[in-house]
């Protein structure tokens, strides 16, 4: 950072270089090594430490203003009457001197504002280093500036630190290496708890360091935690409780998942809320999740313990299963509890959520202000179903026994039961506001229920429910669904006559093998993009699929039953994806008979399976028009004799598959960005395209066992030129 600022301290620019970083980083000590090491090239300079706690005080921000111009001025009595008049003060008397000037801990622009407001405050090629727990102070500040993260050290650097004080000036004792390896990883790099915790086990034995690092897992450092705090305290009230529930359910998990539970369980948004932790230095975001050092998030479990330290059921937040079971079991449940998250389990709790574990119906009964409820997958049991408060929000619950809510209006957003014994639904009654459902392995559950009376539903997950007969006509009718997922309901048959949900997204029939008539769809559906059908036993599609006109992929693989598709299938002018992979009664792909208003037939269209379809004639591609983008096609094991020769006129493509089509005699000139041919097992074979204008570098070509061209002794000729080419060639060959 030295070299940062006297890389520019040619220029003339007045210049502030913010440091940044959580409390305990060593900012302090870095600004001042820097401001040791380069004091001598300005003409006045001060450092200014514990701004946040002096500006605190009555007439806080005078007094640093007034130590400020004295230090630099090298004037011992200067009179300061009042914040504005030592603005006025510094901007009159500083401009023409070049200064070095450090603040300490700030925490509020307000401090900045006064102390050194502007870069014209001060003389050409000034430098002002600013520490900070607050990124955005740099972004606010109207001084050109530089911004500095300080990060933990590294193993060697923390090692070295931690030896200074743990092994200078005392007795030595030999400590094991896997010791002092729990030192370390505790302190995680801050060089003020390696300090502290090098000298507080400086001149102890071993017994002492594995009692002191024993407790220090379950309770900070009084010292250390003090000053993580500070930033914690800095906070607003709902910033405070977003960051307790981080530090006390969440580090470690996706953004968007922790959004979408807290968002959810709370009334107001954590977009802005997350963005200042981060801001705070409190947390921070890595690859999608968010992550906190382990000081910070004991401080944050520490301030929650504190509730009522011998007592689980008058804190706000459990998170031991421990605590939970003691709770639960013992009916110990107060008002106080807000949440009980419990998503990792110790080995010794994972032993005990294995144990036949028993709760009354009203375990929950007291807990009136519980918003989340995400418990692990326990053997949980009650004589009754389990009462829960009307107020929760958020519940996560695998295994669960069948829970049971007040008879007036809920406040649920989130219920995800999957793997539970449920056999009827019955319980969907005044939850106007449930957006996300989760019954998914609920292998009991034989009918979903009307679901009217949850208008707000976005997300419903009924996969691998085997037992799943009937879907009620209402959930098709849900107008803020997107996304219905009902994969692998190997028993389903009864499914809405029709499909009204107009803000579907994606809708998963996979493997829904007794499902024998897919919907009707009577208006646009404008948001559905992926539909999959693949492996149902389906018949036909309605004409009406013309209505999905958003649909990007339909998957219809294995429907062995299906035998031609609609031509108004040509109206998916959004499609890019189409499988009809294995339909084995699939016969006659519709030709595009063009509408009167020019339908130019399917414009986005680049991936197209047919293999082990049951075609006897291609003529649906002769018309090159209506597949422009095609990049992929897949005919094998089917029955036709030739390609059209048009297929030169598809520019796109790129790969070409008629593995095992048997009866096919000639493949015409292919277009020249094919780099993928295969034509392995076409055993009536007799002609094959040149290569030589094909203009990729990197061809891949199979005629495997093709053994009519062999008997006749074709030209391979063409093919072996190519060889300099060839990323791949299989020529003819009998069995």
């Amino acid at each position: 950072m030295i070299s940062l600022s006297q890389k520019e301290s040619d220029g003339d620019d007045v210049l502030m270089i913010g440091i940044w970083g959580p409390g305990g980083i060593g900012k302090t000590a870095i600004a001042r090594a820097i401001y040791n090491a380069i004091k001598r090239q300005f003409q006045g300079s001060c450092f200014l430490e514990r701004v946040r706690e002096t500006s605190n005080k009555s007439n806080g921000l005078v007094d640093l203003q007034r130590r400020l111009l004295s230090q630099i001025l090298s004037s011992g009595h200067l009179l300061v009457p009042n914040v504005h008049d030592g603005i006025s003060l510094i901007r009159d008397r500083l401009p023409c001197k070049k200064v070095l000037l450090v603040l300490d801990d700030v925490d509020q622009l307000d401090q900045l504002d006064v102390l050194a407001g502007e870069g014209h405050w001060f003389g050409k090629g000034s430098r002002i280093f600013v520490t900070s727990r607050d990124k955005r102070l740099f972004t606010l500040s109207r001084c050109k500036n530089r911004l500095y993260e300080v990060k933990p050290l590294d193993h060697d650097e923390a090692l070295d630190l931690f030896n200074q004080h743990a092994f200078s000036n005392c007795k030595k004792h030999e400590i094991r290496k896997d010791l002092i390896g729990r030192a370390l990883h505790y302190a995680g790099g801050f060089p003020l708890a390696l300090e502290v915790l090098g000298s507080f086990l400086c001149g102890r034995e071993e017994p002492a360091w594995e009692s002191a690092l024993h407790n220090l897992s379950k309770c900070p450092d009084q010292t250390i935690n003090k000053v993580l705090k500070i930033s914690f305290e800095g906070l607003e009230n709902n910033e405070k409780e977003v960051f307790l529930d981080i530090a006390c359910f969440f580090k470690g998990k996706n953004i968007e998942y922790i959004k979408k539970v807290i968002d959810n369980s709370r009334d107001f948004d954590t977009t802005i809320v997350i963005d200042i932790l981060i801001e705070r230095s409190l947390i921070r975001n890595e690859h999608g999740t968010l992550q906190m050092h382990d000081l910070v998030q004991l401080m944050g479990q520490n301030i929650v313990l504190q509730d009522n330290p011998g007592n689980p059921g008058q804190r706000s937040r459990l998170w031991f299963f421990k605590d939970v079971l003691d709770v639960l079991c013992e009916e110990k449940g107060t008002d106080a509890i807000e949440a009980i998250v419990v998503d990792f389990l110790t080995p010794e709790e994972r032993d005990l959520s294995l144990e036949e574990i028993t709760i009354e119906a009203d375990a929950f009964k007291k807990m009136t202000n519980l918003r989340m409820l995400i418990f692990p997958k326990a053997h949980i049991s009650s004589d009754g179903p389990i009462h829960l408060p009307s107020n929760l929000r958020w519940l996560k619950w695998p295994n669960a026994p069948l829970p049971k809510f007040g008879s007036g209006p809920k406040e649920l957003i989130g219920l995800d039961l999957q793997k539970s014994h449920i056999r009827q639904l019955n319980i969907f009654k005044h939850f106007r506001w449930l957006k996300y459902v989760n019954f998914s392995q609920c292998k009991s559950l034989v009918s979903v229920p009307d679901f009217s009376s949850a208008p707000n539903l976005e997300f419903l997950n009924l996969d691998w429910c085997e037992s799943l007969v009937e879907l009620h006509q209402s959930v098709a009718c849900l107008d803020k669904l997107e996304l219905l997922s009902l994969q692998y309901c190997f028993n389903l048959s009864i499914f809405p006559h029709t499909l009204k949900a107009k803000s579907l997204q994606t809708l998963d029939l996979f493997c829904c093998c007794k499902l024998k008539k897919f919907s009707d769809i009577p208006e646009k559906m404008e948001h559905l993009e992926e539909l999959d059908l693949g492996w149902t036993a389906i018949k036909e599609l309605p004409a009406s699929i013309e209505n999905l006109s958003s649909v990007k992929l339909l998957n219809l693989e294995y429907c062995k039953r299906l035998t031609t598709l609609p031509s108004s299938v040509y109206k998916l002018q959004n499609l890019l994806y189409l499988n009809l992979d294995c339909c084995s009664n699939f016969a006659v792909f519709p030709r595009n008979s063009t509408d009167p208003s020019g339908n130019p037939g399917f414009r986005n269209l680049y991936w197209l399976e047919f293999g082990g379809c049951n075609l006897s004639e291609v003529e649906f591609l002769e018309s090159s028009s209506s597949f422009p983008k095609l990049a992929h096609l897949n005919l094998s094991r089917n029955k036709f004799t030739h390609l059209p020769t048009c297929i030169n006129k598809y520019d796109n493509l790129e790969h070409l598959i008629v593995d095992n089509c048997k009866q096919l005699q000639k493949i015409p000139q292919l277009p020249p960005n094919v780099h993928t041919l295969k034509a392995s097992r076409c055993r009536s074979l007799q002609e094959f395209p040149h290569l030589s204008g094909l203009s990729s570098n990197r061809l891949l070509v199979e005629f495997c066992s093709c053994r009519e061209l062999s008997r006749k002794g074709a030209n391979t000729t063409d093919v072996l030129s190519l060889k300099v080419r060839l990323f791949s060639l299989s020529l003819s060959r009998t069995h």
